[in-house]
């Protein structure tokens, strides 16, 4: 006997569902590539074509704040490819928005000063955690860097003292045994916060000009001035990891607590390479068969490039120029641009004036030595070479992040990057045109209340050895 029920076909009801989630998900996978193709960069040509660009590539990746998303793009040969990789890893995504080698400035407390300052030292106030915060009036400091390498070890130099700004008061806080204080948290030992603008200014910030570079196994920077008992050039640096710092022995007291005083020194600088004729060393660079660079400048004002090698003696030296009018009241700023091989080396150099360094090396010789006046003041973010080394192709932004110490990350203005070929003799500018970034199409235009710029950036692709992610 038939009855009226329908029978189940829980197979028939599988497919149904499974070509419905393969539709969804072939659906979400046509939105995604047809998203971020929308918001892939163009390049619009303004004065001649792309045929111009033949043999340069110039390649990076566009990010968003607070995502693990990257676009990645190559320019080569006047021809733009593009790839979306989707949750990048974390390292990839962060690259450029944090600095890999920090410079940081402190007053601490002189250590003859420590006995008077514990026995006028009151407490002041508390914190939620149990903490308690004490204060007493200084007169003098003494000043402070503190180095952190690109792995991570610390290197701690006295810049001699100072007198304090009128009423200023050093401040400690003394937390409870049960927690843990970082050495290099300068709170836990007396120390003075909110120095007057004379007083920030009368000591570098930076004696390192921010440049530090691979050297052998470890890092080296370059030391700027004559100035703590260090001539200008290139020093090796060693810090101490955070456990080597932990291990060091107590030194000092905070009213009757030991700590590890704030203006104990630590790690080494030692000089691997100071020309004698160095007025002020502007850069350093590790550069291919084990070679290093040093830009600098003489007392007529010259620029000089040298290539040293492993052994610390010059192999090659480069008279590139001579740079009129350098101000020795505004400090000049030197940067390594992106770079994707080691046997290339560009680097701007801003004053008063601005220049521009373009360096090519092979078995510790120079086979270019070029340094062009930056006569529009154009300050180019990224630079390529055509094979032959004849021409340049210069790449423009202009939004500018502060992330942290003297480190800066760039970005487009609008939503374009300005590129120019340019022949390296004559100066000549055979190319202008746009690449643009697709910010006028990015999604991002819908959900943010903030300036779309300061949601997206954009990063050239760079070497390991300079802080990137190139092998």
């Amino acid at each position: 006997m038939k009855n009226g029920q329908k029978r189940f076909h829980p197979l028939a009801r599988l497919a149904v569902l499974t070509a419905a989630a393969l539709a969804a998900v072939g659906g979400a996978s046509l939105w995604l590539q047809s998203g971020w193709r929308a918001i892939t960069p163009t390049l619009q040509d303004q004065i001649a074509d792309a045929s111009e660009l033949t043999g340069f590539t110039l390649s990076g990746q566009i990010a968003w704040r607070g995502g693990y998303d990257l676009l990645h793009f190559t320019l080569q040969d006047g021809a733009i490819r593009a790839s979306m990789e989707l949750d990048a890893p974390y390292r990839a995504v962060e690259q450029g928005l944090r600095p890999w080698y920090l410079v940081s400035r402190s007053y601490v407390a002189p250590p003859q000063d420590r006995d008077t300052l514990n026995a006028a030292a009151t407490f002041t106030g508390s914190g939620s955690d149990g903490s308690k915060i004490l204060s007493v009036p200084v007169e003098r400091v003494l000043r402070m860097y503190t180095l952190q390498l690109p792995d991570n070890t610390v290197i701690r130099l006295a810049a001699g003292e100072t007198d304090a700004d009128t009423y200023a008061t050093a401040s400690a806080i003394v937390r409870p045994d049960t927690v843990w204080v970082s050495e290099l948290d300068g709170g836990y030992d007396f120390h003075w916060n909110g120095a007057g603008m004379e007083t920030e200014t009368a000591w570098s910030f930076d004696p390192t000009g921010g440049s530090c570079f691979a050297l052998g196994a470890g890092y080296g920077v370059c030391w700027e001035q004559d100035t703590l008992g260090r001539v200008p050039g290139l020093y090796r640096a060693k810090g101490l990891t955070l456990d080597e710092v932990a291990a060091l022995p107590r030194d000092g007291l905070v009213r009757d607590r030991e700590v590890l005083c704030a203006s104990t020194e630590f790690g080494t600088l030692e000089p691997f390479y100071c020309p004698e004729d160095a007025q002020e060393a502007l850069a350093g660079a590790s550069m291919a068969d084990g070679s290093t660079l040093l830009l600098y400048r003489t007392a007529e004002n010259m620029l000089c490039a040298d290539l040293v090698n492993a052994a610390g003696s010059c192999t090659d030296h480069r008279e590139l120029g001579e740079a009129e009018d350098w101000s020795d009241i505004l400090p000049a700023t030197t940067r390594l641009l992106p770079r994707t091989t080691d046997s290339e080396a560009f680097l701007t150099i801003t004053a008063e004036d601005g220049w521009l360094v373009l360096l090519r090396a092979e078995n510790g010789k120079f086979t270019l030595a070029k340094l062009m006046e930056d006569d529009i003041f154009l300050r180019p973010d990224a630079v390529a070479l055509n094979e032959a080394g004849d021409k340049m192709l210069l790449a423009k932004s202009e939004y500018v992040y502060n992330i942290g110490g003297s480190a800066t990350l760039r970005s487009p203005t609008e939503d374009s990057i300005e590129l120019r070929v340019v022949e390296l003799d004559s100066g000549h500018v055979t190319y202008i045109g746009k690449l643009q970034t697709g910010a006028e199409r990015d999604w991002a235009r819908f959900y943010t209340t903030r300036n779309l710029h300061d949601d997206r950036y954009i990063t050239f692709d760079t070497l390991q050895k300079d802080g990137g992610l190139l092998p």
